[in-house]
């Protein structure tokens, strides 16, 4: 017996020995755990310096790529604008050539106009010195007029036929212009909607109007020397047909002076007389004829002189009509810029062709009208040797002539016929002087147009020095731009250069956070193998050995066993912590629901323990990491349980809605995204407002660890979480008041 105990007290010293050495390995490592909490809380101060740093770094490097994106498009802009002006400068150049050009064309103009200017007043001279004779003319004239009444009838029918082709051909030219007005609107509404083009379109239209004018002019001019034609022509047949019935009144005379000289024989000194009146009546016809043979001569040259016009006319037409093909040839070479301009021009050449026909037919008329000329003049010359042959045979038949009593008569008439031509050659001088104001009024006319051309050669002339100006200013505008791209290139190199030096420090940035979250998770793993074996030999020593331990060393053990406890709670703490920051992130579309009663289903039996009531109202589905959402909801539920008011049960309402940043009062929030905010609310104990920020940190614990059990970790990995999801947590409470927890998230 005496060596049992004395091998009892040996293993009792031996256990005591081991117990006391155990105490200082206890002791030594609740120093290296001091030491490593130490460490870590460092590290974990690293970790926000340099995740801080990070976040810095990310910030400025999005900065910088907007910059570099805006500095891009700035430069894509600026490329564009420096494009865009060229194109302007080689229109400007190609509309001042085409001001030139047009000016040039204009000038020539000026000449031509000041040279038929020139020859308007040589013609109305010419004119002038035609109505002296036509004056002198007309008073011989009015000696006929007696025939010409009947003709006015049939000159009045032949007026009103003409006034009606008149009128169909004003209808005609008022349908033209309409379609030309209607064409020329349709030209200006492109000319807006096609700015590059208007100013190339502006210039055809308004040469294709000046043609189109002085085409019309040289219309109306052909068709005034048309009926100048026709007007000659009818005076001569009027005057041939006045001959015929002269004549045959002077047969019907000498037949009926025959008769009478027969039955009167006396009275031959009456027919001396009468013969001597008939022998002067007959020297004033001969006078007439020769003059109607001057009028005749007179009216070959004049229709002479408007068929070379009428030639020089068409000879115009087939120039515009050149100059019409010259420009349809430029216009198709424009390609697409100028397709509805080639249909007015084609329209417009089809014009041409149709006035040069009418041209083509006028001057065949004039011919025709010449031609009819000459067969009268061959007429009015057989008539005046017909009217030899009456006033020879009227000489032989004086001396049968004894009709004084109806000569008498005859120059009664005659004299009254006479004052009636009077009367009527007032009325022609009335219809000159007529002519006169209208030929006045057109020379006025040219005069407006010749100002009106001189106006419009100072606007283009004004417009080229603009175009000169804006040029200098696009010059100047040019080189500032490639002053602002060279400035935009130093400061793009100026930006690579920073972004490879942050860059860089990035990558240092990353290195460090491996290796200190690879020394946390190697620190934490490396101290579970002592603490398993201590808290191995503390079991075995408790089951077997526990008869022979007084209740100092029961109580000892038991203050191990706890020890041992917390410092693996410690550890799988520290170990999740790593791991958050390790795993792979992968966001998926998530019902909360789901996640609230797992973690429901996992803290059962806390729940019940406490009475307590979860309520999770009006969830959403978020875009997030599940098992670790999983892990922050589970330890803000296990909080929420663990403080709760021992004098009440624990009421946990869970919330969560989208909102837009705007909404919600956070400055670190962006107000254009829209966020899942997700609330926790409990009735619990609280804590005071100033350690809102204090509790998300690392080993932060606001009660003793006799009060209430944990590591101080829990939140700072609810935190974590957070940042993960690029969210941010903030924590607002009262004493006794309860605490709420609000999460905001990215919706997308």
């Amino acid at each position: 017996m005496a060596k049992v105990k004395e091998l009892e007290e040996d293993a009792l010293t031996i256990a005591r020995k081991e117990i006391a050495s155990q105490k200082d390995a206890n002791v030594k490592l609740v120093a290296e755990l001091i030491l490593v909490r130490k460490e870590l809380a460092f590290q974990d101060e690293e970790k926000g310096k340099r995740a801080a740093e990070l976040g810095t770094a990310n910030i400025e490097l999005a900065y910088q790529k907007e910059e570099k994106g805006k500095r891009a498009a700035e430069l894509g802009i600026a490329n564009i604008e420096l494009a865009y002006q060229e194109e302007e400068k080689e229109k400007r150049a190609a509309e001042l050539g085409i001001a030139d050009k047009e000016l040039a064309y204009q000038d020539e103009e000026k000449g031509k106009r000041a040279e038929e200017l020139g020859i308007a007043n040589i013609e109305l001279a010419y004119q002038d010195e035609e109505k002296g004779k036509r004056a002198e003319e007309l008073i011989i004239a009015n000696k006929e007029l007696a025939f010409q009444n009947e003709e006015k009838e049939k000159r009045a029918e032949e007026l009103i036929i003409a006034n009606k082709e008149l009128a169909f051909q004003n209808e005609e030219k008022e349908k033209r212009a309409e379609e030309l007005g209607i064409a020329n609107k349709k030209l200006v509404f492109e000319n807006k909607e096609k700015e590059k083009r208007a100013a190339e379109l502006g210039v055809a239209n308004k040469k294709l109007v000046f043609e189109n004018d002085e085409k019309g002019k040289r219309a109306a001019e052909l068709v005034i020397a048309n009926k100048e034609l026709v007007f000659q022509n009818d005076e001569k047949e009027k005057r041939a047909a006045e001959l015929v019935i002269a004549n045959k009144e002077l047969a019907l005379q000498s037949e009926e002076k025959e008769k009478r000289a027969a039955e009167r024989g006396e009275r031959t000194e009456e027919l001396i007389i009468a013969n001597k009146e008939l022998a002067f009546q007959n020297e004033e016809k001969e006078k007439r004829a020769a003059e109607l043979g001057v009028a005749n001569k007179k009216l070959v040259f004049e229709n002479e002189e408007k068929e070379k016009r009428a030639a020089e006319l068409v000879i115009a037409n087939k120039k515009l009509g050149l100059e019409s093909e010259e420009k349809e040839r430029r216009a198709t070479e424009r390609g697409k810029r100028a397709e509805e301009l080639v249909v007015a021009n084609k329209e417009l050449a089809f014009q041409n062709e149709e006035k040069e026909k009418r041209a083509a037919e006028l001057v065949i008329a004039n011919k025709k009208l010449a031609f009819e000329n000459d067969e009268k003049e061959k007429r009015a010359a057989e008539l005046g040797i017909a009217n030899k042959k009456l006033a020879f045979e009227n000489e032989e038949k004086e001396k049968r002539s004894d009709e004084l009593g109806v000569a008498n008569k005859e120059l009664a008439f005659q004299n009254e016929e006479k004052e009636k031509r009077a009367a009527e050659l007032v009325i022609a001088n009335k219809e000159l002087a007529f002519q006169n104001d209208e030929k006045e009024k057109r020379a006025a006319e040219l005069g407006v147009a010749n100002k009106k051309l001189v106006f419009e050669n100072d606007e283009k002339e004004k417009r080229a020095a603009e175009l000169g100006v804006a040029n200098k200013e696009l010059a100047f505008q040019n080189e500032e731009k490639e002053k602002r791209a060279a400035e935009l290139g130093v400061a793009n190199k100026e930006l690579a250069f920073q972004n490879e030096e942050k860059e860089k420090r990035a990558e240092e940035l990353s290195i460090a956070n491996k290796e200190l979250l690879a020394f946390t998770y190697i620190s934490s793993h490396d101290l579970q193998e002592p603490l398993r074996k201590i808290q191995t030999f503390v079991s075995i020593i408790s089951s077997k050995e526990d008869k022979n331990l007084t209740e100092n060393g029961k109580y000892n053990f038991q203050r191990i066993q706890l020890a041992a406890g917390r410092m693996q709670l410690l550890i799988d703490d520290l170990l999740a912590f790593s791991r958050i920051a390790t795993t792979e992130l992968k966001f998926e579309k998530t019902d909360l629901h789901l996640i609230i009663e797992e973690v429901k289903a996992e803290l059962k039996d806390t729940i019940s323990e406490k009475h307590a009531t979860i309520e999770a109202i009006e969830l959403c589905e978020a875009n997030i990491i599940p098992f670790q959402f999983r892990q922050l909801m589970y330890n803000l539920i296990s909080n929420a349980l663990k403080f709760s008011n021992p004098d009440k049960p624990s009421h946990i309402i869970i919330t969560s809605r989208i909102e837009k940043g705007s909404t919600l009062d956070n400055e670190k929030l962006s107000p254009g995204k829209n966020y899942c905010h997700i609330t926790i609310k409990d009735n619990g104990i609280g804590f005071e407002p100033h350690f809102s920020e204090r509790i998300f940190g690392v080993f932060q614990k606001l009660h003793s660890k006799e009060t209430y059990a944990g590591t101080g970790i829990g939140l700072a990995i609810v935190k974590k979480i957070v940042e993960n999801h690029n969210g941010i947590i903030t924590a607002t409470s009262e004493l006794k008041k309860g605490a709420t927890f609000d999460i905001y998230i990215p919706a997308n």
